[in-house]
């Protein structure tokens, strides 16, 4: 666990430049920034592989790197869902532009009217609960939604903007 840090710098020649995490317990970052850290190869930040889970919870992740694929998190057959919320992913790069890559589900703390995929790739600055607004012409007024379509298409008799958690009626 990494709570209340300020973590800068680190590096690793191959895998997760701050947490390296092969066949271990539950990985947990809370209330931290982490900059400049870098894998020569796959997790710039943090590489999970065959882990119990990742949550992360109040973390800005600023102008991390990794050789390979995954500037922040690479994330491979975890056993147990993941978690993410209120992160931001600004700047990071790698060889394979992916700043997530995961095979494993991550549960995104998202805001009604927003979406973000459960697993695979995830690129260029984004930040969480603001994820992917639900497109115009469709709703979303639960949390934990993982496709475009979000909770559906907007009811007859009203609009929907980008971004829209409840219908409102038309005019």
């Amino acid at each position: 666990s990494i709570s209340g840090s300020t973590v800068t710098g680190c590096s690793a020649d191959s895998y997760g430049g701050v947490v390296y995490a092969w066949n271990s317990g539950a990985v947990s970052i809370s209330g931290s920034t982490v900059s400049g850290c870098s894998a020569g190869d796959e997790g710039g930040v943090v590489y999970a592989r065959e882990s119990e889970s990742l949550s992360i919870a109040g973390i800005d992740f600023i102008n991390s790197r990794a050789g390979g694929s995954g500037s922040v998190l690479y994330l491979d057959e975890l056993r147990q869902r993941s978690s993410i919320s209120d992160a931001s992913f600004t700047g990071n790069t790698a060889g394979d532009d992916k700043t997530i890559q995961t095979d494993s589900p991550i549960d995104w703390d998202c805001r009604l009217g927003s979406w973000m995929p459960r697993k695979g790739s995830f690129f260029g600055d984004f930040s969480v609960p603001e994820c992917n607004l639900c497109p115009a012409g469709y709703f979303g007024n639960t949390s934990g939604l993982f496709n475009s379509s979000c909770s559906g298409q907007c009811t007859k008799g009203h609009f929907c903007e980008a971004g829209t958690a409840d219908p409102e009626p038309c005019p």
